[in-house]
């Protein structure tokens, strides 16, 4: 029910606005595009529902980094994550499980995004970091895992830094934005 809420909703603020990015409240109200206190972004071109990073030591720490871990490959045990606010476990499944269990947005199937919609998030300019800082502040200047496996030891992330992406050891650390479904 509360994704037809959000669906309604978005689509009375596309047609108000006629915005690409709508900044979302933690309880999956929309905001103005002004609020500082944002907690999700939908992309109306892309019907995704994206998590933003926050400046607070929880589950959405800028912080926090993960190993990459699917269930059945990547390292499970996070030990070479370097920043995780739990401290154990700190692998991108861990989180994801966690991150729909507090039903953020009124979201609960949240995902790794594929490279393709992470890129999505990418605008070139003049800015050293190549995202919109109004809707997703306190991006790192470090790789965000993505779904997109290359073999068992290798994913594939994208760094907002300079817009590439790279194949990485599932062991290193990165960061997540995660995304939902917007339907």
């Amino acid at each position: 029910m509360h994704k037809i809420i959000i669906f309604l909703s978005f689509f009375i603020y596309i047609l108000a606005a006629n915005a690409q990015l709508i900044k979302v409240s933690a309880q999956g109200n929309i905001l103005d595009r002004q609020a500082k206190n944002h907690q999700c972004v939908l992309d109306t071109q892309s019907k995704l529902t994206w998590e933003v990073k926050l400046n607070n030591k929880g589950l959405q720490d800028a912080n926090n980094t993960y190993t990459w871990f699917d269930g059945k490959s990547g390292v499970n045990n996070g030990d070479y994550s370097h920043h995780c606010h739990w401290g154990k476990n700190c692998n991108t499944q861990t989180f994801i499980d966690a991150l729909n269990q507090t039903k953020l947005c009124k979201q609960s199937v949240w995902r790794l995004p594929s490279e393709s919609e992470l890129r999505t998030l990418l605008v070139y300019g003049d800015n050293d970091l190549l995202v919109n800082l109004e809707f997703f502040p306190n991006t790192k200047r470090k790789s965000y895992w993505s779904t997109d496996e290359q073999d068992i030891d290798i994913a594939i992330d994208v760094p907002f830094f300079y817009g590439g992406s790279k194949s990485s050891d599932k062991s290193f650390d990165a960061h997540i934005r995660a995304v939902s479904d917007a339907y």
